[in-house]
């Protein structure tokens, strides 16, 4: 990716705010709503444990071709482009969401819904972070990217908190995700234009992939991806269940994941810095062993007071796994960003559809407690491969 003067992007406020704007709004509208809040919606609509994992699924094989396509779309359109289309890509899947049952359409027709959201979150995704990194020094970048996700983070704050207010049965959730995603365009409109980079000084995905992979941070944030990915679809696309098992209305699961989205929106920074001043594997294993302590926790010890404690810890630390992979993407030490942060993004999405599967399977094969047992198995296996490394 085209190098920029240092001085002049270290302090380029202007684009800084007006990207992370963009962001935060567009991730309550593509991801608080569809990947958190729609799933509700969904089991209200009568779909099983099953059906609700191959919906989750849905939503992050999606990402896959807009998380793979974004660079060469950002060098050919320009990243703001791809944003705008990326964000278009989120508001259709929304209404067609909306139209599926009005139109009495059997449940796979949400699988095409849940298709064409994901591919507007992974083009909005790649699209906007490389332009935003790049802004800032690579020294500097652990806390930017800590502090990016920390402001996403407020999507799974603020749309089950919405969803409580308003309700998740009838549309009206459905257009207020429309309406964030649309209100991302206004601040879009004030970012200063990236450079883009000439096609014949652009490396090829097999030599990107040479120069990134000797790097043992890279090599741990892509471990890092593929367990967090699972980890967090899988909780994000399957909790309605778990919790409605436990015997939670709607009301009192959208409380849940507010608690949820508020551990993720705290913990983001801390977790930037604690890769910027103790490194990546440190803070991953730390991440990776709270998880597991916690998820095992939440099925073993019943009560409210429990379940929201919990449900707080895991969502800073599962949110984290993602925020450690971006961390890993800006810090590999190659000239092709956008490659490192679209390969650890396709890893994180790639596992991520695996996740809601195999869970769905479980519980549907057992009991909704397997959720919490699967989270508990990959946090182990994490920390195992983190400190084996």
């Amino acid at each position: 990716m085209s190098s920029t003067n240092p001085t002049q992007s270290a302090y380029d406020w202007h684009t800084i705010t007006a990207l992370n704007i963009v962001s935060t709004l567009a991730q309550i509208g593509q991801f608080g709503i569809i990947f958190v809040i729609v799933p509700v919606w969904l089991a209200l609509q009568g779909l099983s444990a099953a059906q609700l994992g191959f919906f989750a699924a849905s939503l992050w094989m999606g990402q896959m071709p807009g998380l793979g396509l974004a660079p060469w779309l950002c060098r050919h359109w320009g990243a703001r482009t791809v944003v705008v289309v990326g964000l278009g890509g989120s508001v259709m899947a929304l209404l067609g969401i909306a139209w599926v049952p009005m139109a009495s359409l059997p449940w796979p027709a949400y699988l095409a819904c849940g298709l064409l959201a994901g591919l507007g979150m992974g083009l909005r995704w790649v699209g906007l972070e490389p332009w935003l990194y790049n802004i800032a020094p690579a020294h500097a970048r652990g806390r930017l990217v800590g502090f990016h996700e920390t402001l996403i983070a407020a999507a799974p704050v603020v749309a089950p908190a919405i969803a409580a207010w308003v309700g998740v049965q009838g549309h009206t959730i459905l257009w207020l995700g429309v309406g964030f995603t649309v209100s991302a365009l206004v601040p879009l409109a004030f970012a200063r234009t990236p450079p883009v980079e000439e096609a014949h000084h652009v490396n090829s995905w097999r030599q990107s992939a040479q120069a990134a992979w000797p790097h043992l941070i890279f090599r741990q944030g892509l471990l890092i991806a593929l367990c967090g990915g699972m980890l967090e679809s899988a909780l994000a696309g399957l909790f309605a269940v778990f919790a409605g098992d436990r015997g939670f209305e709607a009301e009192g699961i959208a409380h849940l994941l507010t608690a949820f989205g508020l551990g993720g929106l705290l913990l983001q920074y801390p977790v930037g810095w604690m890769a910027d001043h103790w490194g990546l594997r440190a803070a991953g294993a730390l991440a990776a062993m709270g998880t597991a302590l916690a998820a095992a926790l939440l099925a073993c010890v019943p009560g409210v007071p429990v379940a929201f404690a919990t449900m707080f810890v895991l969502g800073g630390l599962i949110t984290a796994f993602l925020t450690l992979a971006l961390i890993a993407a800006t810090k590999t030490p190659t000239p092709d960003m956008a490659w490192n942060v679209s390969s650890l993004s396709m890893a994180y999405s790639l596992s991520a559809v695996v996740g809601p599967v195999v869970a769905g399977g479980a519980m549907t094969a057992t009991s909704s407690m397997a959720l919490m047992w699967f989270a508990t198995g990959v946090g182990v296996v994490m920390v195992g491969l983190l400190l084996k490394r």
